[in-house]
């Protein structure tokens, strides 16, 4: 099998992990702030 559409899928797929991981990180600590400022 070639290696080069394999590794490919396997960035792409890292990648968009990646950008799930970091866009719910930073929809949490959003949320976070926002209740903290309503609140206080």
């Amino acid at each position: 099998p070639p290696l080069s559409t394999d590794s490919n899928m396997v960035i792409i797929a890292v990648l968009v992990v990646l950008g799930a991981v970091v866009i719910i990180y930073v929809a949490e600590v959003a949320f976070v702030m926002k209740r903290r400022r309503n609140k206080g």
